[in-house]
Parts: structure tokens; C-alpha cells; sequence
């Protein structure tokens, strides 16, 4: 590998500016240094994990997760199975409490028969939008709960006096 690395910066000292051959020259004669060094005295045993950067740990750990076992692989494809089927499920069942006497551009009715027809042309799109659409609904109700202080109700709404 030294005598690859020495040949590139030689072949590349020739046709670099005059700057550039000076710093060539300054890695050429610290690589050549390091290969006499390496022959005069036995080669110290490296800690691979030492010399390895942490990118290359996490590259190395996310590739060892995704090497899932057969027995992980059946269950992720369970899980988008039955999140397929609950948002049709879903989907199909929204539609059919839908408003009957709404008119054409009633937006309630508009969102069902898009929901209706994107359950039809794509359902993993219709699966995704979904969980994207749970989300948003969680984050809404989760800030709405933020807003009201612990402890206290919400206050009574006007007008009518109970007695």
C-alpha cells in the first residue's frame, strides 16, 4: 500500500504547481520515513477499534441492523401488512358514515373520495399519508394540551346559567 501511496505522489509531483510539489514532496518524505520506520522494528498490534472513526462505527452498526434476521423480517412486513389493512379498514369505513345530502364541493365529502379514491390507486401511499395524518392529529392535541395549565378545566362557555 507505502509503495502505491509514494507512486501516486510522485506521478502527481510532476505535474503540480511549484506549491503543491512542496507539499507533495513534505508527505512523500514523512511516508517514506514511516516505511523505514515500520521495517526497523516489528509492527505494533493495532486496536482496530481504535483507529476506526466513530462514522465508521455507526456505518458498520447501522449495517449490522439492517441485516435483520428472518425472524425480524416477518415481523416488519406483518406490521406494514396490518397498518395496510387498518388504514383501508380505516378509509373504507370513513367513507361510509360520510355525509349523504352533502353537495360537490362540500369539504368533508371531497376528502373522503380522495382518501376513497388514493385507498384504491395506492394503498402503501394511502398507508403513509395516513400515519402522517395521525401524527399531525397527536401533535395538534398534544399542543392544545400544553396550552390549558395543570390542574385547571376548561372554563364553562357563556350564556347559559344553570340553576
Amino acid at each position: 500500500m507505502h509503495d502505491h501511496y509514494a507512486q501516486a505522489l510522485r506521478r502527481r509531483m510532476l505535474t503540480a504547481p511549484e506549491a503543491v510539489q512542496r507539499v507533495l514532496q513534505n508527505r512523500l518524505q514523512r511516508a517514506m520515513a514511516g516505511r523505514a520506520e515500520a521495517a526497523a522494528s516489528a509492527a505494533p498490534v493495532v486496536d482496530v477499534k481504535k483507529t476506526v472513526s466513530p462514522l465508521a462505527r455507526l456505518n458498520q452498526s447501522l449495517a449490522a441492523a439492517t441485516q435483520a434476521g428472518p425472524d425480524l423480517r416477518s415481523a416488519m412486513r406483518f406490521q406494514e401488512t396490518w397498518s395496510r389493512i387498518c388504514a383501508e379498514d380505516d378509509v373504507t369505513e370513513a367513507v361510509q358514515r360520510g355525509p349523504e345530502n352533502a353537495g360537490p364541493l362540500n369539504s368533508h365529502r371531497l376528502v373522503l373520495r380522495t382518501l376513497g379514491i388514493m385507498r384504491d390507486l395506492s394503498p402503501d401511499y394511502l398507508r403513509r399519508f395516513m400515519t402522517h395524518a395521525d401524527t399531525l392529529l397527536w401533535l395538534e392535541q398534544a399542543h392544545g394540551r400544553l396550552k390549558e395549565p395543570p390542574g385547571k378545566t376548561k372554563p364553562a362557555k357563556a350564556g347559559r346559567v344553570k340553576r
